[in-house]
């Protein structure tokens, strides 16, 4: 299982290294040629797009990826009943756009809206057979489709914001990457079965499947709440500035985490019922995430000045603030998004529904309050409202996975303490000598800085760790 999980990172890390720092590349220029106007736009629609395409397989992924066995039959029927919910979530999208742009009062999101229902028809035809790489550990494939599917969509992305297109750059590069995964996944995979089979066969993962659906919709609340928020009270505009300075601090937690979500849920599966090597794995997914998340995303924001000055252009300033609020919290998101899989993937469902469940009422309290005090406010709001309810569920879940507290805590709190003091020193550099330098030179003394003190701390205190995240040894 161990060589399983290396190769399968190793896989996917390495296949989709090049086409993540060409889409990282071409997204920068993107965003210098699109207006907050046409990121905002986007993001309003993408809203009610993004919860339907939540719900649209009714949790048949995660079945095929967690059952202990799956037979012809019953793949027959979960393929039907994904491509079927897909179909009808396309129907939905399609005749709710109106209602979207009445509530955005945003008449031009109409037909963004409808023109993205048509990504669930892809999606539907790929569900199953991406599930089916995941559960049988087939990462080097799948991370090879996933690269050439992004670099499709970035060519197109930047193809139409070059030619002029504004927003529908980006809805045109959402469709092509979804059209591109159907077409290979299926070719790898072949799931389009005929003819209809019966419901029947999937009686004993229809409560599973229901209890996924219901954490991701609670998911999609506490992430996604935040636009809806912003888009009734704030205007495109600044939608726009907020959904550009989420979507840059984001960068690594969905092109990295995603990764290791996929990875660790296959993994906790095929694991669930060794429960000592279930301990082990999450102890050291836990300090491998802290070791590379706490530096990552402060260091971000500890040189967004500069770095946004030299990547994106000035007239992105003003999502500087927001980026680095944001950045303060997104290192226990990345952690948080451990629980789930191992929840699932032992069979403790229930408990990820619940812990959702408080995260959503916790940071929705914060950003009703937050959003009175513009962009900012909404950003204090959303890490005030997380981190407490991060740390109700990172006990919850230890408790269920019957895991020491105190050795989880050990596990993050040397990476928070040694990039606390690399912050400490680049936020000092800045004050006693960047200031005069240019932002282009700055940003690359900062960086150097701060990675130097960081990595001399992890050598000094923690080199048995670095050299666990790389050999993945599980051993205590």
């Amino acid at each position: 299982m161990r060589r399983k999980i290396v190769a399968s990172l190793l896989w996917v890390g390495s296949a989709s290294l090049v086409g993540q720092v060409l889409s990282w590349l071409v997204t920068l220029v993107v965003i210098r040629l699109l207006s907050p106007t046409d990121y905002g736009l986007v993001a309003m629609a993408g809203l009610s797009i993004s919860f339907l395409m939540l719900i649209g397989d009714l949790g048949v992924g995660p079945v095929v990826v967690q059952a202990r066995a799956l037979k012809r039959p019953q793949l027959q029927t979960l393929f039907a009943v994904a491509l079927s919910a897909y179909l009808l979530g396309a129907i939905v999208a399609y005749a709710s756009a109106p209602l979207v742009a009445a509530f955005f009062v945003e008449p031009r999101l109409i037909s963004i809206v409808r023109a993205l229902s048509f990504s669930f028809v892809f999606v539907g035809i790929y569900a199953v057979p991406q599930a089916l790489m995941l559960r049988t550990l087939e990462f080097g494939r799948k991370a090879k489709i996933d690269m050439l599917a992004t670099l499709v969509s970035s060519a197109v992305a930047l193809t139409l914001a070059l030619d002029g297109w504004g927003a529908w750059s980006l809805v045109g590069s959402a469709l092509a990457g979804h059209a591109f995964r159907a077409v290979a996944f299926q070719i790898v995979h072949p799931c389009l079965f005929l003819p209809f089979p019966s419901f029947s066969v999937i009686g004993e993962v229809v409560h599973f499947g229901g209890l996924i659906t219901v954490d991701r919709i609670l998911w999609f609340g506490y992430t996604k709440l935040d636009t809806a928020i912003a888009g009734r009270a704030l205007g495109g505009e600044l939608v726009g500035i907020y959904s550009v300075a989420v979507s840059l601090a984001s960068i690594p937690l969905d092109k990295v985490m995603s990764i290791v979500t996929q990875v660790s849920f296959s993994a906790f599966s095929r694991a669930q019922d060794d429960r000592e090597t279930l301990r082990a794995g999450m102890f050291h997914a836990l300090e491998s995430v802290s070791l590379l998340a706490f530096p990552t995303f402060l260091g971000m924001a500890a040189v967004a000045p500069e770095a946004f000055a030299v990547l994106v252009g000035p007239k992105w300033a003003s999502a500087v603030i927001p980026f680095q609020i944001l950045c303060l919290a997104l290192p226990f998101r990345a952690l948080g998004l451990l629980f789930a899989p191992a929840l699932f993937g032992t069979g403790h469902p229930r408990v990820a529904v619940e812990n959702n469940a408080i995260t959503l009422a916790s940071v929705a309290a914060g950003l009703i309050i937050g959003v009175q005090w513009g962009v900012d406010g909404l950003c204090v709001g959303w890490m005030v409202g997380y981190v407490p309810a991060f740390c109700v569920a990172a006990y919850r879940t230890l408790v269920t996975l019957e895991m020491p507290v105190g050795r989880a805590v050990a596990a993050i709190w040397f990476p928070l303490a040694a990039t606390l003091a690399m912050s400490v020193g680049v936020v000092g550099a800045r004050t006693l000598l960047a200031e005069a330098l240019p932002p282009a030179v700055a940003l690359a003394s900062l960086s150097l800085l701060g990675a130097g003190i960081y990595g001399a701390s992890v050598v000094a205190f923690r080199l048995r760790a670095l050299r666990s995240l790389w050999t993945l040894d599980l051993r205590k």
